[in-house]
């Protein structure tokens, strides 16, 4: 994976737990248990059921089903992308200034710069660009 890469789903994953926690929070506020005492309530005809059984069948919905779990997985993935990011860069730090600009263009950018675009850049040859940015990639591999 590229830095690139790893930082979209860093914010994809973002994304998604402030889905889940707005979630949780609608869950809260849709059904408290605690509120209201409506077994007092007299209603002519019908079933009036027990605020406790709606909030039983809300829990029970697929939706709101290991959302806790699913909140506590998702802050843990972004924690290992962002530990993995930020190893990278002391990976990155390494290097002198031209080769992490290399990288920097080549990875971290969000333009996609083609390798000519980057050797006049960084004026260096495009052979040159491309043999620092191997030598790059074969000591993150290690």
């Amino acid at each position: 994976m590229t830095l690139k890469e790893v930082n979209y789903e860093v914010e994809r994953l973002e994304n998604k737990l402030n889905k889940l926690l707005r979630d949780k929070e609608l869950l809260e506020t849709i059904v408290d248990p605690k509120s209201t005492d409506y077994t007092k309530v007299m209603v002519d005809g019908g079933k009036h059921s027990n605020i406790l059984e709606i909030y039983i069948l809300k829990q029970d919905l697929p939706r709101w089903h290991d959302l806790d779990k699913r909140i506590k997985q998702t802050q843990e993935e972004i924690k290992n992308n962002l530990d993995w990011i930020d190893n990278e860069l002391k990976i990155l730090k390494k290097y002198n200034k031209v080769e992490q600009l290399i990288v920097y263009y080549k990875e971290i950018d969000v333009k996609n710069y083609t390798w000519y675009q980057i050797s006049s850049k960084v004026n260096y040859s495009i052979s040159q660009c491309k043999r620092l940015y191997i030598k790059y990639k074969n000591r993150r591999d290690i």
